[in-house]
This record gives structure tokens, C-alpha cells and sequence, in this order.
């Protein structure tokens, strides 16, 4: 049986306190592993603000797979305000990042890393990205690593092309009605401010990448000059 990978963020507090939040990963596809907390908070609850699009039975799943995650995940940094400056350390196998932030910037590289490990039906095609994070990602990166992801998973999948990038953006529409509908649960959460604020963060980019698709592509398509077909006799 292959090793866990791990992730680790360390925040460093206003105070002068530390709070380290651990992660644990399968190492073949990268689920999350953490057990969901014995007695989950009501806000979990899968008919509570459930998201317009969850297509989870009830009657088979009595929470939320990612709120349950979350509830355990930001449950240490609760005493957070929005925008207290943080240290945070991202710790994984492969490299070591630093950021100095804001506390709402932060979570929402938590959460996005959470949510997209957690088991929810939609942010699970954000999976692939999560198994090579890249905590405080700009846009550019985002758009990016998410185009990225899609042609590989389309190719991988042996999907029609004809459809450019329409179920990407398709995708990213549902991953915002996710994400609108997860930020109303962590309202009924106490002292979720923050919390509320990173997501609103991790949403924009739902809103971005479709209005921002033709714009990259075209910023984008002076690196791949080599790539052109009259100029590589690979292709």
C-alpha cells in the first residue's frame, strides 16, 4: 500500500500563536483521508442550504461531504478576522512556499483544497488540480493549470473535441452555484467571517475563467510559437 501524501499549512497568528492545519491525501488518487468529525455541526447537514445543483441522495448521504471536511478543517483558525495578516507555510513533498497574507487569502487556499478533495460531485473534477497544488496561484496560473487540466482530462477520457471549451465553462458555472450555496452554510456557522470572505475569494475565479478564456488564450499563444504546426514537423 503506497505512503499518504501529505500537505501542511502553518499559520502564524497575529499573537504571536501558531495553528497547524495537516492533511492526508490517498496516494493513488488523491481523496482526502481525514475522518469527518465525530459529532458534525448542524450546518453540515446535506438538506441544510442544500446546493441548488447536489445531485447526492439524501437518503444516502445524511451530510454534505464537503462541508464536513471544512467544519474540520477551519474549526483552529475560527478566532480569525478577514483581514489580519497571516504567515502561512505551505509544507508538501515537493517544495516549501512561504506567503506573508491576508487571513481571508489564506483560507481560501485551504478551502479550495478541501473542497476539491472532499468527495463533492463537483468540485471532484477539480481533483487532478489539487494533487499538484499551487497554494496562492494568480490568475494567470489558475486559468492556466484549469485549461490545463481539461485538455488532459479530455484526452484521457477520449472526449469529443468539437465542443472547444464549453463543458469547462459549463463546469465552472456549477462550481459557482456550489460555491454560493457552501458560503450561505458557513454563514449559520458562528464566527465564520473569514471563512465567508475566502470563499466569495476562491468563487471569483468560477466567474473569471469563463469570461477570461478567449483573453488567455490569445496572451498565451505567443509561447507555444513552436508548437504551430507549420513550424514542428512532430505535430
Amino acid at each position: 500500500m503506497s505512503e499518504a501524501l501529505a500537505i501542511t499549512y502553518r499559520f502564524d497568528l497575529p499573537d504571536g500563536s501558531a495553528k497547524t492545519l495537516e492533511f492526508a491525501f490517498d496516494a493513488v488518487d488523491f481523496k482526502m483521508l481525514k475522518a469527518p468529525p465525530d459529532s458534525p455541526p448542524f450546518w453540515t447537514e446535506l438538506a441544510f442550504s442544500r446546493c441548488a445543483n447536489c445531485p447526492l441522495d439524501e437518503t444516502l448521504n445524511a451530510h454534505c461531504p464537503a462541508a464536513l471536511q471544512l467544519a474540520s478543517a477551519l474549526e483552529p483558525l475560527n478566532a480569525l478576522v478577514s483581514f489580519d495578516t497571516v504567515g502561512v507555510t505551505v509544507t508538501q513533498a515537493e517544495r516549501t512556499v512561504y506567503a506573508q497574507t491576508s487571513a481571508q487569502q489564506a483560507m481560501s487556499s485551504v478551502i479550495g483544497l478541501v473542497m476539491a478533495t472532499s468527495g463533492c460531485p463537483w468540485t471532484d473534477h477539480l481533483r487532478p488540480m489539487a494533487r499538484f497544488h499551487l497554494p496562492f496561484a494568480s490568475e494567470a496560473e489558475t486559468v492556466y493549470r484549469s485549461i490545463g487540466m481539461f485538455l488532459l482530462a479530455r484526452a484521457i477520457a477520449g472526449s469529443d473535441e468539437s465542443q472547444g471549451f464549453a463543458a469547462l465553462e459549463a463546469l465552472y458555472e456549477n462550481l459557482h452555484v456550489v460555491n454560493r450555496d457552501m458560503s450561505r452554510r458557513l454563514g449559520a456557522a458562528a464566527r465564520t467571517d473569514p471563512a465567508r470572505n475566502a470563499m466569495a475569494l476562491l468563487d471569483a475565479y468560477t466567474t473569471l475563467l469563463p469570461a477570461a478564456l478567449e483573453r488567455s488564450l490569445d496572451d498565451l499563444r505567443p509561447l507555444f510559437e513552436a508548437w504551430q504546426t507549420k513550424k514542428n514537423p512532430a505535430i
